[in-house]
């Protein structure tokens, strides 16, 4: 029960674009978003897109598409996309068949990893790496980091039950035949940031 509520509590979008950022000393998705390297001719898949933080950072795109199972979280989504055409939320997971219609050459994967074990991140990227078109995945996670005691501290408070080292997840895209062409440390905030995130850039071996 106390488990239910906490999850509850901080998935709520203004503990978690609020009240999350003050306690870590701030949330900038920017360089994931770098990362992911979107173009005007892109379609973009954003699976857990939550509120739609992805409508702060893109400025080009040929269609965005969001999926999330939250509710609360997409009528945010839904209220920040306003008046914005060629972008779209479906409250349910990701399927194969949502990529062979769709076919993205960019998908994003902001925090959603460290919510998922072994098995179902090698299900998911393995999905991905055989989508027609696919050009490349970003992926950004709460990580494990020797030293980093805080940071250490806040990955383990996390709603997400699977943080890992940042060669774990490493070893998890190049399981599900991703070439690893970018790995980083980032904090939360470039200036105030109080937590670390292992961030990747992925392409498909085929690519």
């Amino acid at each position: 029960m106390i488990s239910a509520v906490y999850q509850r509590v901080m998935g709520h979008p203004f503990v978690y674009e609020v009240v999350r950022p003050f306690v870590v000393g701030g949330v900038d998705n920017s360089p994931v978003w770098r990362v992911l390297d979107v173009g005007p001719d892109d379609v973009v898949v954003d699976v857990g897109c939550g509120t739609g933080d992805a409508l702060n950072h893109l400025t080009q795109f040929r269609s965005f598409h969001g999926f999330d199972t939250d509710p609360i979280a997409l009528r945010a989504a839904h209220k920040r996309a306003a008046g914005r055409e060629r972008v779209h939320f479906e409250e349910r997971r990701l399927e194969a068949a949502d990529l062979e219609r769709l076919r993205p050459a960019r998908v994003m994967l902001s925090g959603l990893l460290h919510h998922l074990s072994d098995s179902d991140v090698l299900d998911l990227l393995s999905m991905l790496a055989k989508s027609p078109g696919l050009k490349r995945v970003a992926t950004v996670d709460p990580t494990y980091v020797r030293g980093h005691h805080l940071s250490n501290l806040f990955a383990r408070l996390d709603r997400g039950k699977y943080p890992r080292k940042p060669e774990g997840y490493i070893a998890l895209a190049e399981r599900a035949k991703f070439r690893v062409v970018h790995h980083s440390l980032i904090k939360s905030h470039p200036k105030r940031g109080r937590s670390t995130f292992a961030m990747m850039g992925l392409e498909p071996l085929t690519a």
